[in-house]
């Protein structure tokens, strides 16, 4: 059974809205997409790095692998779509992108902080959500610049008029859950969070103004905690999931983000509800 899960799961955090949700619900028009995240947004990052993907991944839209960890879209590509705008290419791939409405930066098995071990070790990314931030910034520098390489870059004015997105910290939160346990990891989230908003705030200082994070997936929900992890019929919810590991992510991501002065958050339903019918 797949879990239900609440759209109020998602926190949308906003800066500067570009889009004022209004009764009236004005329209986004974003030109451009930049992503920052792990394989829950990676369009073929890591496999641009290190190639190796198989199927089934790809087998139900792109009918064969396309980079990600799934065997269909995304949640970033339905976004992508929403919008009006073409898929992400990876910032790493380097034969048929086409960057001229941005660029994701995910890679598969990222964190938020720093790793202090080796992808070939424990299969954590070396690209890091600092090495995504310097990724950006030289890709703002490369068109401002007007580099002309042969490879499809935007206008200089498109970095205000951009969404900004994150879906990552959920490596952060598994890692080492079964080592240290919940207790364990809540001493290191706030850092997590810290680095997410300091992130949003570089990014604002390079111009960005309209910034959405999603929280962490439901983890007490997936199928290897359940099995591995102990735990008594008390810890769990009308969905099967552990109460304990979904509260432990989410209540904290939450609360440090909506404390941080100067955040406007939004619900996702009033997001949806500003995206233009297409």
């Amino acid at each position: 059974m797949i879990p239900k899960v609440s759209a109020d799961f998602f926190v949308i955090v906003t800066i500067v809205l570009l889009c004022l949700f209004s009764l009236s619900h004005s329209e986004c028009n974003f030109k451009a997409i930049f992503n920052f995240g792990d394989s829950n947004s990676d369009t073929g990052g890591f496999y641009a790095a290190f190639p190796g993907e198989s199927g089934p991944y790809g087998m139900t839209y792109f009918k064969k692998p396309a980079g990600r960890a799934s065997d269909g879209r995304l949640i970033i590509d339905f976004l992508a779509q929403a919008l009006g705008l073409p898929f992400l290419s990876p910032y790493l791939q380097s034969i048929g992108s086409d960057y001229k409405h941005g660029a994701n930066y995910a890679t598969m098995a990222s964190t938020v902080l720093m790793p202090n071990t080796s992808l070939f070790v424990t299969g954590i990314s070396p690209f890091s959500l600092a090495i995504q931030l310097n990724q950006m910034k030289q890709f703002k520098t490369k068109v401002e610049e007007k580099v002309e390489q042969g490879i499809k870059l935007p206008s200089s004015d498109i970095f205000g008029n951009s969404l900004y997105t994150f879906y990552i910290g959920q490596n952060d939160f598994t890692f080492n859950l079964a080592v240290i346990g919940v207790g364990g990891v809540q001493e290191y989230l706030p850092q997590v969070v810290s680095q997410i908003v300091a992130t949003i705030k570089e990014l604002y200082n390079l111009g960005g103004r309209t910034f959405m994070v999603l929280n962490l997936a439901p983890v007490g929900c997936y199928p290897a905690f359940l099995v591995e992890f102990p735990h008594d019929s008390s810890n769990i919810d009308d969905f099967g999931c552990l109460i304990s590991y979904n509260n432990a992510g989410f209540n904290m991501v939450q609360k440090r983000v909506v404390d941080t002065e100067g955040v406007t958050t939004t619900s996702i339903q009033k997001f949806l509800a500003a995206i233009p019918k297409r």
